[in-house]
């Protein structure tokens, strides 16, 4: 099976961008040159489209393992995404989805959290956590005022 359609497949069963095609082609042994020439080609087929990966990416990450915006944007720029196309997908997703997804993490990982501890050390524990998930400081911050001034709430039920 030829490098190009290797790479066809590869696209084909789950949205790629340029930066993890090359690479896998690299693995592959394929040249530098080649690789490019295939990127090329792959991208005038509709097999690599940056836009339609950012879109998968942003809401994969977002809704299946409940990344926060920060570490999305960090992990498409590591993959040279263009920021146009990082800031369309997340304008795609609802604030309101975002802070419920921000509410279910925060409410999931505050059950771990040893009830014997004072209030305030659970809560800078589950600020370190949600920073390293991703998440922004005002929204933690607005959540946790919101929520957990008392007691942790439950996400609303759609």
């Amino acid at each position: 099976m030829s490098l190009l359609a290797r790479a066809e497949r590869y696209c084909a069963n789950e949205e790629q961008c340029r930066t993890s095609v090359r690479k896998k082609l690299s693995d592959w042994g394929a040249s530098i040159e080649l690789s490019g020439k295939i990127v090329n080609r792959l991208i005038d087929q509709g097999y690599i489209d940056e836009k339609r990966y950012a879109r998968a990416y942003v809401s994969a990450k977002l809704r299946t393992q409940k990344w926060g915006r920060l570490k999305v944007i960090y992990q498409l720029r590591s993959k040279q995404v263009p920021p146009k196309f990082i800031t369309e997908a997340l304008g795609e997703i609802p604030d309101d989805e975002y802070r419920n997804i921000l509410l279910d993490v925060a409410n999931t990982k505050w059950q771990t959290y040893d009830p014997n501890e004072t209030k305030a050390k659970r809560r800078s524990k589950l600020v370190t956590f949600l920073a390293s998930r991703g998440y922004e400081s005002p929204e933690i911050q607005t959540m946790l005022a919101e929520h957990f001034a008392d007691e942790p709430a439950t996400a609303p039920q759609e």
